[in-house]
């Protein structure tokens, strides 16, 4: 009788540890009404943190919902109000250096992705348009009637039945759909946020480290805009914390503590990334802004010159 019990445990365990193997991503965060459709039954259930994700699955934000899905490899989606996302495929190719291929699909609604480091093999159908990221940060809304999306970082190849175009980082198209030519519609976005970061480099080996970022939202003319405006905080970085709920003040400025508590593995890698994006759909023509963080001697920023809104190059 003992050995039945534990030989069905046994199955159980293994069973559970297979599902999860499954999972191509995870309900990271979750506020408001959030759905999720599960593929395999068609059921539908509500979206709680933590909930895992298969290929197939579909995931809808109600009027008040919003979603963070972690995919396996660290990449994020911030799914905004009135959003309908499915994971179509996902996979994982672990011979030799660890890939990911997705294959995504916005039906209509926004979100904020960041595809941070090396590219892998993304693609994100809309009804108007097809993405494809590399390296990237940048924000995507789409209607019934047209689409728009920005570029904050990295380089996004869009595409439709008219051909195809590169956005460099600064650059948005708005309100096309698929018989519209991409080349033509490309705009430099002239509103953005200027991101520092004290100190600016990693000091500590060892010991755990603080960090202070200044973020400011400024206009055309270099004034102060988006008070109240909340903020959406990326990083590439493990045991890197900071507080939810950012937003602008009056002067559409905000200052955020950030605490490196696994300073020894980021000091080996050398580099710790940073990217700051508005977490509301009126962000979609602020562009989002990025930093880097490197060993003393070797640091290394993302600069905008506020009068064109052109990414300056680095130094």
């Amino acid at each position: 009788m003992i050995q039945l019990v534990l030989t069905l445990c046994l199955l159980t365990t293994f069973s559970f540890a297979a599902l999860a193997q499954d999972a191509v991503a995870t309900l990271y965060s979750s506020t408001g009404v959030v759905e999720v459709t599960l593929s395999k039954s068609m059921r539908t259930t509500q979206g709680r943190e933590g909930f895992l994700l298969y290929e197939r699955d579909l995931v809808r934000t109600g009027v008040d919902g919003k979603a963070t899905i972690l995919f396996r490899d660290g990449r994020e989606i911030r799914l905004f109000e009135n959003t309908k996302f499915q994971i179509q495929e996902a996979s994982e190719q672990a011979a030799g250096e660890r890939t990911f291929r997705r294959k995504l699909l916005l039906r209509f609604g926004a979100f904020l992705s960041n595809f941070f480091g090396k590219s892998d093999y993304t693609v994100i159908e809309t009804p108007h348009f097809q993405l494809k990221p590399e390296g990237t940060s940048f924000h995507v809304q789409v209607s019934q009637e047209q689409g728009s999306v920005a570029l904050f970082s990295g380089k996004l190849f869009v595409q439709n039945f008219r051909g195809k175009a590169l956005l460099e980082p600064g650059e948005a198209v708005l309100g096309v759909n698929r018989g519209d030519t991409l080349t033509n519609r490309i705009e430099k976005l002239n509103q953005q946020l200027q991101l520092q970061a004290e100190p600016s480099e990693l000091v500590s080996q060892r010991s755990p480290q603080k960090l202070l970022l200044r973020i400011q939202a400024r206009g055309r003319e270099g004034e102060g805009i988006g008070a109240g405006l909340p903020l959406r905080i990326f990083t590439d970085g493990a045991g890197v914390r900071f507080p939810e709920g950012v937003t602008l003040d009056e002067a559409g400025k905000a200052e955020v503590e950030v605490q490196l508590l696994a300073p020894d593995r980021l000091y080996q890698k050398g580099l710790l990334r940073f990217t700051v994006m508005v977490d509301d759909p009126l962000g979609l023509k602020i562009s989002g802004t990025e930093i880097e963080l490197r060993k003393p001697g070797a640091v290394k920023r993302l600069e905008i010159d506020t009068d064109t809104g052109q990414i300056l190059p680095r130094k």
